[in-house]
């Protein structure tokens, strides 16, 4: 069994990953004391975790409308 969301179950998990993510780090940046880097290594880690649940096809975003479904790919590329 291949678990795999919809396109728009997708963008909405995406995008609350992402709000929740720069949320987090703007809560942490001030507990930091200036290492920016430890910020910005969190920030390339959920980037990182979001990527290979798009890639592992878990997460299917569309971006709202603005990426072409499947279909449209194929039409495009033939």
């Amino acid at each position: 069994m291949k678990l795999q969301l919809g396109r728009k179950a997708s963008d909405i998990i995406a995008s609350i990953y992402i709000i929740g993510t720069l949320f987090l780090r703007i809560l942490l940046e001030p507990q930091l004391n200036g290492h920016f880097i430890i910020s910005v290594a969190l920030g390339a880690f959920g980037l990182l975790f979001l990527w290979a649940l798009v890639k592992s096809k878990i997460l299917n975003p569309s971006f709202f409308g603005l990426w072409p479904g499947e279909e449209a790919e194929k039409a495009k590329a033939a």
